[in-house]
């Protein structure tokens, strides 16, 4: 006769798992929790793109219609517009949106751009100004609306975007255009 043996099983962890787990849990929501209310890279970094593609936008408009193209920034009413010069008329007049066939503005701080309501226009400056043009080669240029006069970048242009804590400059290299965000 086998004598019977009993292999009964004890479900259930040990007080060394339970606090492995317990301090993995800790440490992964320190990384984590921080970063669910704070994404204010992420916006400054979604405005940027937004702000270099509406430039780019510009400057292929300028290209294509062989007519000056200008971007002028408000700090104070925090938006941008882009303006053109119609054949017709010389006073300069805003380009139209492509997708919202409205006047091309920019609002900053508002749910009509969504990619800019949480993000301010801090700054700018195209060699002391705070409009920019560009001409039908696409090269950029500051513009003076008093003087009615544009004149070639001398150094590259920027745009600061923030929101909170963080910022973002976009760059305006002079001639070439090229744009870089950092």
């Amino acid at each position: 006769m086998v004598p019977h043996i009993s292999r009964a099983r004890h479900a259930g962890f040990t007080l060394v798992e339970i606090l492995a787990v317990v301090v993995i849990l800790g440490i992964a929501s320190a990384l984590v929790i921080p970063n669910l209310g704070a994404q204010n890279d992420q916006y400054t970094q979604a405005a940027a793109r937004v702000v270099m593609a509406d430039l780019i936008y510009a400057q292929n408009q300028a290209i294509v219609t062989q007519t000056m193209q200008y971007v002028t920034f408000d700090t104070v009413g925090q938006a941008y517009s882009i303006l053109t010069v119609s054949p017709s008329t010389t006073p300069l007049t805003y380009a139209q949106n492509p997708t919202s066939l409205q006047n091309f503005i920019r609002q900053f701080g508002s749910s009509a751009t969504p990619q800019l309501q949480n993000v301010a226009l801090s700054s700018v400056s195209f060699d002391t100004k705070t409009t920019m043009a560009f001409d039908e080669l696409g090269a950029p240029y500051s513009w003076d609306p008093g003087a009615n006069a544009t004149t070639p970048f001398v150094a590259a242009g920027a745009v600061v975007l923030s929101s909170g804590n963080y910022s973002m400059t976009v760059s305006i290299q002079p001639y070439t255009a090229n744009m870089t965000a950092q």
